[in-house]
């Protein structure tokens, strides 16, 4: 067990995020489940966790306008403290003295006299001057509004602009600082929805139908959803309804061979198992043997005995694949600009140059994989990002490249609420817009 305080343990997962490159989402969890805090304690830990990492960008500007130390002098573990202890004063409901009073606590116990005695001055500060912070004006510099307002790197609002505009970009930050909703699909090959809804019930959950999707229910609640036996028994599979979107643009008929690329861990896989009723041939290819393992597991608990998980490189598949097959799936790697809400220290580590390489690597993996399309086959392209190099520009790089392909019109496999959003035959799901991740599905079919 771990008797740290509540911000000793945030603190903690904080700086093992920002110094040591730690998953929020998988060391939070792991922290809490090791501590003795109440729930009131978790969930102030699991906000000041999460609202800290989100905030950073606009944290280090608050401490550079009241900080005379440079913030690249400031010891790495000072300046998560600092950062935390902000986010309690300005966005949290903390008394200013509590939040102070307690950083000041934990700089004693971890550093010097001399840096307490900063960690307070520059606190007591802010907490005094919190109402005068010199806030850059929407109407004069809307960029910089915007990501110091909303948590976002000042480079991606400026690319968002030049895309959506600022209105739209402004509600899309706001959406993307939501908690995300938890989606599960039911799988249909073992049960319903509404046998599934009566089982979360009695296990204490409240549960709403999908906004798009009959498979999908929207749950909420406290504890472990993998931990009910029906979890294991591959009643449902924890997937967000964009995804779920995604393998119904497929269409995967009964008796038809699938290839899905980049399938890993499996959850589009065992969707189009279900929607061909385990009748025909999925091969699923994944580079990476853990993530293949891992959907290895999830075919054999979710019943999709079509599908078969391959270890290989998308790019290198000659050997593997020896005929060409009726649909394949690319739903390759992506900045995840579209699923920014899920990790919220994710917004930082991204930057323009990595869309760049992946813009590049998804029009060879894409252009990999289209020899593998029959005639007249039906090869779907999606990512989870939002930014047009990795969607739009890599669907007319590769029509270039390959003239017998064309756009096929999604509209027809979208649920009917969705197609008044499809746009050149492509579909781009925003989640200001539409209230699911967000992402982009492009259908193209090979010339017959």
């Amino acid at each position: 067990m771990n008797d740290k305080s509540s911000r000793e343990i945030a603190l903690e997962v904080i700086h093992r995020v920002t110094k040591g490159g730690a998953y929020a989402n998988i060391l939070l969890p792991k922290k809490l489940a090791q501590s003795r805090l109440d729930k009131r304690d978790r969930a102030f830990v699991t906000e000041l966790t999460y609202g800290t990492l989100r905030a950073l960008g606009t944290l280090d500007w608050i401490i550079k306008q009241f900080s005379k130390q440079k913030l690249d002098k400031i010891p790495d573990l000072v300046l998560d403290l600092l950062r935390m202890s902000i986010y309690q004063i300005i966005y949290m409901d903390v008394p200013d003295h509590a939040a102070v009073n307690e950083a000041v606590v934990i700089a004693k116990s971890y550093f010097h006299p001399g840096i307490s005695k900063f960690v307070n001055g520059v606190l007591r500060a802010i907490a005094r001057g919190q109402d005068k912070i010199p806030w850059p004006r929407k109407d004069k510099d809307p960029a910089r509004y915007i990501s110091l307002k909303y948590f976002h790197p000042l480079w991606l609002v400026k690319m968002w602009i030049e895309d959506f505009g600022v209105d739209e970009t402004q509600a899309l930050c706001k959406a993307n600082n939501r908690p995300p909703k938890l989606t599960v699909r039911v799988n249909m090959l073992k049960t319903t929805p509404e046998k599934l809804t009566e089982i979360f019930e009695k296990a204490g959950w409240e549960v709403n139908p999908g906004k798009y999707l009959e498979e999908a229910l929207v749950v909420n609640g406290v504890g472990d959803l993998s931990s009910l036996p029906q979890y294991k028994k591959g009643y449902f599979y924890v997937q967000d309804e964009s995804s779920m979107i995604i393998s119904h643009v497929v269409d995967p008929q009964p008796g038809e061979t699938i290839l899905d690329i980049a399938a890993a861990p499996g959850g589009k896989t065992t969707h189009i198992a279900e929607l061909m009723e385990n009748n025909g041939q999925i091969l699923s290819v994944d580079i990476n043997p853990n993530r293949v393992n891992l959907m290895r597991e999830n075919i054999r608990r979710m019943g999709a005995s079509i599908a078969q998980a391959i270890r290989a490189d998308a790019t290198k598949l000659k050997p593997v694949i020896k005929k060409p097959v009726d649909r394949v799936l690319c739903d390759v790697p992506c900045s995840g600009l579209g699923v920014l809400a899920r990790r919220p220290d994710a917004r930082w580590t991204k930057n323009p140059e990595q869309i760049e390489e992946l813009s590049s690597l998804q029009t060879k993996m894409l252009t990999s994989v289209a020899d593998f399309v029959k005639p007249g086959g039906v090869l779907v392209y999606s990512v989870c990002t939002i930014d047009k190099p990795e969607t739009r520009l890599v669907v007319e790089r590769f029509l270039r490249i390959r003239e017998d392909f064309y756009v096929d019109d999604v509209a027809p496999y979208l649920p009917e609420s969705l197609r008044s959003d499809v746009r050149d035959g492509t579909i781009q799901l925003m989640p200001n817009r539409h209230g699911i991740d967000g992402l982009f599905i492009a259908r193209l079919r090979r010339i017959a």
